[in-house]
Order: structure tokens, then sequence, then C-alpha cells
């Protein structure tokens, strides 16, 4: 019964250390935000099922260099493997 309480309870103090740490690291970094460039695609929906694809302007995303989201930003990694967004209009 013991062990049931001791395993869950490790998990969150791991989690908890990791995201610290991930935290000053973030904070103490010189430079931790870069840019990454997003492209758009607007999905239109138009008669009989057909589906028109249109590019719009790309825009400009601030990531940070850690694991965990921080500040309000997506970490790099995450940003740059989701480059391409589709949007659907209609």
């Amino acid at each position: 019964m013991r062990l049931l309480f001791k395993i869950p309870t490790a998990a969150v103090l791991l989690t908890i250390v990791v995201y610290g740490c991930d935290d000053i690291y973030a904070r103490l970094r010189h430079e931790p935000y870069a840019d990454v460039h997003i492209d758009r695609v607007l999905a239109v929906s138009e008669k009989f099922n057909k589906i028109d694809y249109e590019r719009t302007s790309p825009i400009t995303e601030r990531c940070v260099y850690s694991l965990f989201p921080h500040f309000g930003h997506n970490p790099c990694w995450y940003a740059t493997r989701h480059t391409l967004i589709f949007v659907k209009v209609g």
C-alpha cells in the first residue's frame, strides 16, 4: 500500500524538479528566445465537397529554448516541428 503512494509522489516531485531546473536555465540564458517562421494555408470549402488551398503570408512566432513552455511561448523544439498551419475556412 505504501508503494502505491510513493510512486506517484516521486513522479510529481521529479516533474517539479525538472520543470524548475528548466525554468532557471531559461531565465539565466543570455539569448533565451528565437524566431520561427510559420507558413499558413487556408482550406476553403467549395461546392461538391472540393477544398481549395490558399497560402497566406507567413507569420513569425517567438519560441524559447527550453523543454517546457515558459513566458507564454512554446519551446523551440516544438515550434520548429510545427511550421505549417492549416486553417479551415467555411
